[in-house]
């Protein structure tokens, strides 16, 4: 049978799945291909110059042709794609982009698939895009050039050293020899540190320059003061700067209990006990799931904030780069999470994992608000494989060894912490004793709370009932009750973190009483 073909009209974010994951059917997913084309001219900039387009989403794989040059199938997702078209562009004429995107059925070599496809039918943790569902765009630089996400910028334990990795490629047919300038500014523009080396780079090199500094009383970033210095990386011909990227960073010191071993529960920023106030959220909404403009994003980022939280969590994978943007300059603590309950025990899945993963880190190494890196929620990763891939997390950001926190949540193992997830009154359990099982020392943190609500089914006021009707009233009287016991036990335990947003808590079960539905958490 013939597939069904037509022409659309669309603007990029665009994701042809909707959300059909909401229902929870056994496979409710839209699945299938899609073929993006897009006519634009570029102006000719003269010799010298490089070309580079850059994906921030494509679901799930990527197929690239520029003016009929193949330019290879790509597992993209959820991280940023970029490609150099250096060969294939045409200054100062027409160029045509044509970008298949696929989200084929029961995908086994990737970190994101939808429920119907995963070993829990049903059970997707939201819908998987199908499309070009963040931003394109095309970068042009010169033939030396700083590499994307290729500036690492870090303090130690003590916030007293700064140090410096900054990735530089010559695209260029010529050795060449450029000075590579890192201006660390605070935020009015003046100089703190300088440093600057020469390099000499041949045909086709890189070259990872590294550099450190000891910095004296810097201003701590923090949730009451998100400061956020400013590193100017620039390279240099002579008295020109021919490529440059400005990086954002927070000098902050972090302590985890379970780095700690000292018997006190709690989260440590900059030496002083925070207790985290989370929220989850999914990046999905009805009638273009994932694919959020930078207004929407904007619109979830108030909401979080007027809800009076301090910590968010990727719910339950990596979500478009402008939220950690926020994170940072809003003085949020980012738990970042890479996958949800998904393993597939094949060399194609175990490639795409962990290059997938280096991706994600990289993206997100830099940002301060980032305190814990999330491998997998609710994990079916063997213990050796997490453990592997945890490794590369501390190789890539070495702050995962001494502050941040590499987690699994509601199963697991292989990382630094199993975060637990308590939704006692929801799945058994006594709600009235919430503040003493989060202090406990299996506890301390509890990666969501909730409740089952239905919508718009209201009952009368009363005591709690452990079996009651699942009605408005019962879900706010949990969640109220979670919210107050944990505040009772915030001088000893690390926090909490809903398992409600804005997005997702209209999303009601199918029957207005106990009988079999679908739920998102």
């Amino acid at each position: 049978m013939e597939k069904e073909k037509y022409t659309q009209y669309v603007n990029v974010p665009h994701n042809w799945d909707d959300y059909y994951g909401y229902r929870q059917l056994t496979h409710g997913n839209l699945h299938g291909s899609a073929v993006y084309t897009k006519k634009f001219r570029v102006d000719d900039p003269g010799a010298g110059k490089s070309y580079f387009l850059h994906f921030d989403g494509v679901g799930t794989y990527a197929t690239v042709k520029l003016n009929r040059v193949d330019l290879g199938r790509h597992p993209a997702g959820r991280t940023v794609l970029t490609l150099d078209v250096s060969d294939a562009i045409r200054p100062g004429a027409e160029n045509e982009l044509e970008v298949l995107a696929e989200h084929p059925a029961m995908i086994a070599d990737m970190p994101w698939v939808c429920g119907g496809c995963s070993s829990e039918w049903g059970f997707s943790e939201g819908s998987q895009p199908l499309g070009i569902f963040r931003p394109v765009r095309l970068e042009i630089t010169d033939q030396v050039r700083i590499e994307p996400f290729g500036v690492h910028i870090w303090n130690d334990e003590n916030a007293s050293t700064l140090y410096i990795e900054t990735e530089v490629k010559n695209y260029g047919k010529e050795t060449e020899t450029v000075e590579l300038v890192n201006r660390f500014n605070n935020d009015l523009s003046i100089q703190v540190l300088w440093f600057t080396e020469k390099l000499t780079l041949a045909p086709g090199e890189t070259k990872v320059i590294r550099q450190s500094a000891p910095i004296t009383d810097p201003v701590l970033w923090s949730t009451e003061n998100p400061y956020l210095y400013k590193l100017a990386t620039m390279i240099k011909k002579g008295s020109l700067t021919t490529d440059e990227i400005t990086t954002p960073f927070g000098v902050r010191t972090i302590s985890w209990p379970v780095k700690r071993n000292d018997g006190d529960g709690r989260f440590y920023l900059n030496g002083e006990p925070v207790f985290l106030n989370g929220v989850c959220e999914y990046e999905h909404q009805f009638g273009q799931s994932h694919a959020f403009s930078a207004e929407q994003v904007k619109a979830r980022v108030k909401q979080m904030k007027a809800a009076g939280f301090n910590a968010f969590r990727d719910a339950h994978q990596p979500h478009h780069l402008d939220y950690q943007n926020y994170w940072d300059e809003e003085g949020i603590l980012f738990w970042t999470q890479f996958s949800a309950h998904v393993w597939y025990d094949t060399p194609e899945f175990r490639e795409n994992f962990k290059t997938l993963l280096r991706k994600w880190v990289k993206e997100r190494r830099n940002s301060p608000s980032v305190v814990m890196w999330g491998l997998q929620n609710e994990s079916t990763l063997p213990r050796a494989f997490a453990e592997e891939c945890s490794e590369i997390i501390r190789e890539m950001d070495p702050t995962a060894r001494t502050m941040r926190v590499i987690t699994t949540c509601n199963g697991g193992e292989g990382t630094d912490w199993n975060v637990v997830q308590n939704w006692s009154g929801t799945y058994g359990g006594d709600p009235t004793q919430y503040n003493r099982e989060l202090a406990r020392p299996d506890q301390l943190l509890n990666g969501e709370y909730g409740a089952w609500r239905s919508l718009d089914l209201h009952t009368e006021p009363g005591d709690f009932e452990q079996e009651g009707i699942w009605s408005e009233d019962r879900m706010c009287q949990l969640m109220e009750m979670k919210i107050r016991l944990a505040e009772e036990a915030r001088d000893s335990v690390c926090g909490q973190f809903s398992g409600y947003t804005a997005a997702t808590i209209i999303l009601g079960v199918a029957s207005p009483m106990k009988l079999t539905g679908s739920w998102i958490k």
